[in-house]
């Protein structure tokens, strides 16, 4: 079912529900009051024909019965019965037609000791009610039929029921329409998404000027695409870079081997073409191993192995680890002070990544500076570590220092030097897995300085 049908729906069924709860209501307390109104009609005719009958001395009877006669307009088809100590009857009074309403013994006594006792029989109201006068106690039984208050109740109920029954159609039309309204912008966003595909992803959905939630709603749209478009355009890059990266050493290995086989070679010329073809596929494992811990950084910490890691036991292996690679790259630690809390140097999270991230920009530190020496350095406070990595490099220009992250990317300098521009990248992906943060800034007076900052494990899941 469509959204401005539910609408107008619960709309409807809440303004029909308000309607029924007023028209009845209205006939409940108009009825109630008719019915009050009544009774203190027929009560006062009772007391009327007790007070002549009692206190008038003389009065004739027939007389009386005339008076009652006379009260033809205002009450329908009347009765009046006065009895005395006895319950016996001193007075009684009928229109033309109309049976006497005589009560059981137990309603009289019931009126004398209550003073009064209202009931109704068949379409007519009855009141029993006592009166005393010259030491005795009378008991005066009037009954009528409210004709006219009836028959306004039918017209009353006639209206009411024209009321509802209007009013909800009416609430049904412009509910519809008042829906339909509603939904217009909705349909205008979601024909504009509808055009909105991979191949166009710059295009924008258009605000409304007012500050509502349909306008939020877009926003939030807009800013989906602008996300979206940036994937786009980095899986772009990064394929565009992987397949050129990859074709080069394999490009390499398929030349080499065809010259080779297109003439009879002694086995020197064989081994130094082997050499260069074992070298060119250790290039491509790397690079291959590379883009795989890339593509591995590039999801979420959901799917990691996690526990708790001592960051000083990972910078207390760079120096072994990075000799390993050069015997020329040497890492000086600078372990100031040591938290007298332990868990200061704990972090929450994989100890392979996090080794890999920090080896990579390490490597970079010895790689690029002037005398192959990284300075690694430990900071602590009372929420985050930092490690801080420093060179006596080149340093970074400002322009590259927002693309040096970003997959494949190599700056100028160091076009010269081995490697594919995946070490940052991954470091990077990997530290924002680990809900830290990686800061690059230039040296004084050369270099490159670059500051990891992660949550100690207490604070980790409250980030």
């Amino acid at each position: 079912m469509k959204i401005k049908y539910r609408i107008t729906i619960l709309f409807t069924l809440l303004v029909t529900f308000i309607l029924f709860f007023v028209c009845a209501s209205i006939y409940y307390f108009s009825d109630l009051n008719r019915k009050l109104d009544f009774q203190r009609r027929i009560r006062n005719r009772a007391l009327s024909t007790i007070s002549l009958l009692v206190k008038v001395e003389g009065i004739d009877r027939e007389l009386l019965q005339r008076i009652d006669q006379n009260m033809l307009i205002s009450l329908r088809e009347k009765s009046v019965i006065v009895y005395d100590n006895n319950n016996k009857e001193v007075y009684r009074f009928r229109d033309e037609g109309v049976s006497l309403e005589r009560p059981e013994s137990t309603v009289l006594n019931f009126a004398r000791e209550n003073g009064e006792y209202v009931y109704t029989k068949g379409h007519r109201d009855v009141i029993a009610i006592k009166y005393g006068a010259g030491g005795q106690e009378y008991v005066s039984v009037a009954a009528a039929y409210d004709k006219e208050g009836l028959e306004k109740m039918k017209e009353l109920r006639f209206v009411l029921l024209v009321s509802f029954i209007s009013g909800t159609l009416i609430t049904l039309l412009s509910g519809l329409v008042f829906s339909s309204r509603l939904v217009v912008p909705i349909k205008k966003i979601t024909s504009e998404v509808k055009e909105i595909s991979s191949q166009n992803l710059s295009r924008r959905i258009i605000l409304n000027e007012t500050k509502d939630e349909l306008h939020e709603l877009s926003s939030t749209f807009n800013e989906l695409l602008t996300r979206l478009q940036q994937s786009f355009e980095i899986q772009r890059r990064f394929i565009a870079n992987a397949s050129h990266e990859l074709s080069t050493p394999l490009t390499s290995i398929s030349s080499q081997l065809e010259i080779t086989l297109q003439n009879s070679r002694n086995a020197e010329e064989y081994k130094t073409v082997l050499l260069s073809v074992y070298d060119d596929v250790k290039n491509l494992n790397r690079l291959t191993r590379s883009l795989l811990e890339l593509a591995k950084a590039s999801g979420t910490s959901d799917g990691m192995e996690l526990s708790l890691v001592r960051i000083d036991e990972i910078l207390m292996k760079l120096p072994v680890e990075l000799r390993k690679t050069n015997e020329q790259f040497k890492v000086e630690l600078h372990f100031d002070t040591f938290p007298d809390d332990e868990d200061k140097l704990l972090v929450f999270g994989n100890g392979d990544l996090l080794e890999s991230a920090i080896k990579n920009i390490t490597l970079n530190a010895c790689k690029y500076s002037n005398d192959h020496t990284a300075n690694v350095g430990l900071n602590f406070s009372d929420n985050e570590l930092k490690i801080v990595i420093s060179d006596l490099g080149p340093g970074i220009k400002e322009e590259d220092q927002a693309l040096v992250f970003q997959p494949f990317f190599r700056s100028n300098t160091a076009t010269n030097s081995e490697g594919f521009g995946l070490g940052l990248s991954l470091a990077s992906r990997i530290i924002k897995l680990h809900k830290g943060d990686i800061l690059l800034t230039n040296n004084n007076p050369q270099g490159s300085v670059f500051t990891i900052s992660l949550p100690i494990a207490r604070k980790f899941h409250l980030i």
